[in-house]
């Protein structure tokens, strides 16, 4: 984990976790496929996530999860979760890790300061706990997950350097 900002009421934190992206019609033993993986049910919802001390599994589309681990995995471990998921001939896991970054948002004043970067609404009547969504922030593509009293945001690895610059001019503004 490393701390990037803590001030004026928020935190962020860039953090090193693996993502599993898993495709399925979810049908036959795909649920019991993924809760061995995880511990986990798949969220049956469009956009709502299942949130254990070890993952976040939320359902991004009809047909794609997304599985992070929020506790630091070998290659080899996660490599290992994906063969066992990839047994079920109905399912494809495939490792994202590397495609993404990862900043966990934290503080009071967060949906403020994301508000400068968003369109999307960050209220809690729009963007309950326990669920995601795929937006635009700072005009990057993102995924961004409502945990508990945080926002995990996940974007390409690309977009690491110039979503870092985005979020500390928006504090500054």
């Amino acid at each position: 984990m490393t701390a990037l900002f803590s001030s004026k009421g928020i935190s962020i934190y860039q953090k090193k976790f693996s993502q599993i992206i898993i495709r399925s019609k979810s049908e036959g033993k795909f649920a019991d496929t993924i809760n061995k993986a995880s511990s986990l049910l798949p969220p049956s919802d469009y956009l709502r996530v299942a949130i254990s001390d070890d993952y976040i599994l939320a359902k991004q589309s009809y047909d794609q999860w997304s599985l992070i681990s929020l506790k630091e995995k070998q290659d080899k471990e996660i490599l290992k979760i994906i063969s066992n998921i990839n047994i079920n001939d109905d399912v494809l896991a495939s490792n994202y890790t590397y495609g993404q970054v990862y900043f966990l948002i934290s503080g009071n004043n967060k949906d403020h300061y994301l508000n400068k970067l968003t369109h999307f609404d960050l209220r809690e009547k729009s963007f309950p706990k326990s669920t995601m969504a795929q937006t635009s922030i700072a005009r990057i593509e993102c995924s961004i997950y409502n945990i508990k009293d945080d926002y995990l945001i996940t974007c390409g690895s690309s977009f690491e350097g110039y979503f870092k610059d985005r979020i500390q001019d928006a504090i500054n503004l």
